[in-house]
């Protein structure tokens, strides 16, 4: 029920609307729902074109770069060893970097475990020791002291990574992590939460200025795009590395800004850092610049000027391929990881935001929602040549503005999705504007087709200068059908006339697709009749075995009309009345062509062959069989069931010709009953003609009983013997019997 209503509903909908917008909004409702769902590949899509935004513009990075990294990176490594290195060598950095007038030390690393390499653990690892030499060494100050020490007369943050899986992980210093007060409601509920971190050992975060969250969101290709201000962890809002170091290097709290829909950012020392509702920032990046890393080694032994350490935020991190600490952004794929707070820190310092605004998705949909709209309100009515000048130009000031937008205001907005959706609306009303207008000229040759045949029209198609008045001489071959007792059919159909139309076309129907699939050419329809033939307008080779394939296959087609109306009359509880049907063949050389006039013409044929097919046709009742056959067509179906039944004169001709009865195919004409059947019917004629009365009356009982279907036959001779016994032929008799009727 609620299937076939839908049907209904959608069947309704494609009317009012034609086929192709309601295709078109078939399509572009369920694009605007997936545009609100946003999966995570349309997401990713839309990152990608937000990437090429920045490959086409990057960020122009100001002339006194306030960030700089000190970069354990692979000249350090070779002169000082392996990482990690003793923190006695950090210390020394802190110091010379805090000496040489560094405003802030950031740590793109955790410091969870204790300094395997300080005094006091090399005694604990090394068991061959004197006891001397152990407490001499146990008795030195550890490197994790001596490199917090520093930290303690530095300004030093110390980074700390999120775990996103396990709660049971060190947790270090999350007691100690800066409280970060609140402007308006609680931010907890809008950041990303986690079940546990990773601190540093307790000796070096009591020490440190500031802790900061280290670990960044990376998208599903691997690239950094935007990255959390802070996140939950317990409970807690922990702050980025950049952000702890603009507190640090501020003296001033970090204030969160919350509104109903979420965050809003985060304020330091009253400048206000945008994030969007989930406290996440885009990051405009600039190109990598090598010349903003210092080597750390250079730091450690002094080697430096001061200059490039004095005023500025440094970041400590690693380039070292061996360390593996490599990131991707929009930018180029092979990145050291620090260079991504390298581009936050600046980005804040700066000022420099992209904007990615949460209604700027509903600008979107309603881009999409619009254009789409248009298009299939357009498309139909102006023609697919003039909207496709209009998308060109919707496109062209979608993306140059979408561009300008990025370009002036550092604002992201995608267009690719509207543009996509629209093009695909665009070829599927263009593809059903097509369908339709090939569907319009099938509609025409199809009625055309009712009154011409569909090879005519086909013809016609191909060669429209054919279509002048005249004719040709051809032999061809005449099919007419009929229903016998049609007027007394209708009678039962007298307060029904739409039900007689429905069964003439139940009737008709099938018949002229047997006489077309059999290549021939439906001339008219003449009521319940049918008059049609072969070898016109196109040549057709054995054009009488066609013809009688044909007649034969549509008694087939009428015993399954006349099943199934059997049956639908039990159904109902009504009278069944079976349906019968003559049909004469003849062949014969006739004129065809375009007869008429020369405001008005048919595709038609004149002559005597067609004459006598529909008297033919007209005796079949005559003879009790479904298929007469004149003696020119018989000539070409000499492997047919073919029983001959007289020598006529039909009504209106004076000429005799000897007709026959077609019984079956190649197949029933090798059947042992068929061949007595014809031996019977022959022996009956040769007697009749020879007037030998009793054999003949002999012959017609004989066939009766082989053959009960030819019993009009049958009974018809032995009238006509009955005739002749009593009135005996003239001595000048010839054998015809002349038709008093059509």
């Amino acid at each position: 029920m609620l299937k076939k209503l839908s049907q209904t509903i959608l069947g309704k909908a494609s009317q009012t609307l034609g086929t192709g917008r309601f295709m078109a909004l078939c399509l572009l409702l369920p694009a605007l729902y997936l545009q609100v769902l946003d999966p995570g590949f349309m997401q990713n899509f839309r990152n990608s074109i937000f990437d090429y935004y920045q490959q086409w513009q990057p960020r122009e990075p100001i002339a006194d770069q306030p960030v700089a990294v000190l970069d354990i990176d692979e000249k350090s490594l070779l002169q000082l060893g392996q990482w990690p290195w003793p923190r006695n060598y950090l210390a020394a950095m802190v110091q010379n970097v805090t000496r040489m007038g560094g405003i802030v030390i950031g740590f793109d690393m955790v410091f969870a475990e204790e300094d395997r390499l300080s005094p006091n653990k090399i005694a604990q690892n090394v068991g061959s020791l004197s006891p001397s030499t152990e407490q001499e060494l146990n008795s030195l100050q550890s490197f994790d002291q001596v490199f917090a020490n520093q930290l303690a007369r530095s300004r030093a943050v110390l980074g700390i990574a999120v775990n996103p899986s396990r709660k049971d992980v060190n947790n270090l210093g999350v007691d100690r992590v800066a409280t970060i007060a609140n402007l308006g409601p609680n931010p907890v509920p809008y950041l990303r939460k986690f079940p546990g971190l990773i601190g540093n050992i307790e000796v070096l975060d009591k020490a440190a200025s500031g802790r900061g969250m280290i670990s960044l969101d990376q998208g599903f290709d691997g690239i950094v795009r935007r990255v959390p201000l802070a996140n939950v962890v317990d409970g807690k809002v922990i702050p980025t590395l950049a952000l702890d170091m603009l507190r640090v290097a501020t003296g001033r709290n970090v204030i969160s800004q919350v509104d109903d829909q979420g965050m809003v950012g985060f304020k330091v020392a009253g400048t206000l850092v945008p994030t969007d509702k989930f406290g996440r920032i885009w990051i405009k990046y600039s190109e990598f610049d090598p010349t903003r890393y210092i080597s750390t080694v250079d730091v450690i032994t002094g080697q430096i000027d001061p200059k490039k350490i004095a005023g500025k935020f440094l970041l400590v991190g690693t380039s070292a391929t061996g360390l593996k600490d490599l990131r991707s952004s929009p930018l180029q794929s092979s990145l050291p990881g620090v260079e991504m707070h390298l581009q936050l820190l600046e980005n804040i310092l700066t000022q420099s935001y992209l904007f990615r605004l949460d209604y700027f998705a509903v600008l979107e949909w309603a881009g999409t929602a619009g254009t789409g709209l248009f298009l299939i309100l357009l498309v139909p009515i102006v023609g697919a040549r003039m909207t496709m000048f209009l998308l060109m130009f919707i496109s062209s000031v979608a993306i140059s503005s979408s561009l300008y937008l990025f370009s002036e205001f550092s604002l992201l907005i995608d267009v690719s999705y509207t543009l996509f959706i629209s093009l695909l609306v665009y070829i599927n009303l263009v593809y059903f504007n097509y369908l339709s207008t090939e569907k319009e000229r099938t509609q025409i040759r199809t009625a055309f087709s009712h009154y011409l045949s569909p090879d005519l029209v086909s013809q016609l198609s191909e060669s429209p200068d054919s279509l002048v008045l005249g004719g040709e001489e051809k032999e061809m071959t005449f099919l007419f059908s009929d229903i016998r007792d049609f007027t007394g059919i209708s009678e039962n159909y007298r307060d029904n006339p739409q039900g007689l139309t429905h069964l003439i076309n139940r009737f008709l129907t099938p018949l002229t697709d047997e006489i077309l699939s059999h290549k021939g050419t439906i001339d008219k329809y003449m009521g319940d009749a049918i008059m049609a033939f072969w070898n016109a307008p196109l040549d057709t080779p054995d054009h009488e075995i066609l013809a009688a394939r044909a007649a034969l296959t549509m008694q087939k087609r009428l015993e399954a009309l006349n099943h199934d109306l059997k049956e639908e009359a039990e159904q109902e509880k009504r009278p069944y009345r079976a349906l019968r049907m003559g049909i004469g063949l003849n062949t014969g050389t006739c004129i065809v062509g375009n007869l008429g006039s020369a405001q008005r013409f048919d595709y038609s044929v004149l002559g005597d062959p067609v004459n006598l097919a529909s008297r033919l046709e007209g005796q079949s009742k005559t003879y009790g069989l479904s298929i007469i056959v004149g003696e020119d067509t018989a000539k070409k179906l000499t492997n047919f069931a073919l029983i001959e039944l007289d020598l006529i004169a039909v009504k209106g001709r004076s000429g005799a010709v000897t007709v026959y009865g077609l019984l079956g195919d190649e197949n029933h004409a090798n059947n042992p009953e068929f061949l007595k059947c014809k031996e019977t019917a022959h022996a009956l004629l040769e007697a009749y003609r020879s007037q030998n009365w009793d054999v003949a009356r002999e012959k017609a009982k004989e066939l009766k009983i082989i053959n009960p279907h030819l019993a009009i036959l049958s009974d018809l001779y032995l009238d006509r013997l009955a005739a002749f016994e009593l009135n005996q032929p003239p001595a000048n008799w010839d054998g015809i019997y002349r038709a008093t009727t059509k």
